[in-house]
């Protein structure tokens, strides 16, 4: 089954099938800023559960990534919903955290931060499109998400100041 959402920004959505975030762009790598929490926006536009949340190490490098979600803020990440842990980056691959997170169809903000030692590469999707809106008329080349420094722990309960824009690693998620 195929649900399209009016203005959601997953074209369709189906059911136990994978999600990219951002769901277009060129496909590169990237390599993540130590303890920078990158959000990319998520708007299924139906009623959605995440069940797994994914990420691939192209770049073997030691430490640990953490994910998360957060609900929305004016446009903005706001209020943690879950932190859903880390995971070893050892080894190069697809790394997956298997979640249970029931979402409405309004904006909501997933997290990635590599934390630890060595920085890793991770797949990532380049874009020119803006994040939600901007508040000038320009491209917002590259920049799939806002981030947030020195994140070296857990999520925090609220996403801390809006550091700036980046291209981030790119997010699969799993929707039912």
């Amino acid at each position: 089954m195929v649900v399209t959402g009016f203005g959601a920004n997953l074209p369709a959505v189906r059911a136990g099938g994978w999600h990219a975030l951002p769901a277009y762009g060129a496909v590169g790598t990237v390599t993540p800023v130590l303890n920078r929490a990158y959000a990319l926006p998520i708007w299924t536009g139906r009623a959605a559960t995440i069940t797994a949340v994914a990420a691939e190490v192209t770049l073997l490098g030691i430490g640990n990534l953490r994910a998360g979600i957060y609900h929305d803020a004016e446009s903005k990440p706001g209020a943690l919903i879950t932190d859903y842990g880390i995971i070893a980056t050892g080894l190069a691959g697809v790394k997956t955290w298997t979640v249970s997170t029931s979402i409405r169809p309004i904006l909501y903000w997933l997290v990635i931060a590599q934390q630890g030692l060595i920085t890793v590469g991770l797949r990532s999707r380049a874009t020119g499109d803006p994040i939600v809106s901007e508040t000038t008329a320009t491209l917002n080349v590259n920049g799939s998400s806002y981030y947030s420094d020195s994140i070296g722990g857990a999520l925090p309960s609220t996403f801390p100041a809006i550091a700036g824009t980046a291209q981030a690693p790119s997010l699969l998620v799993q929707l039912t």
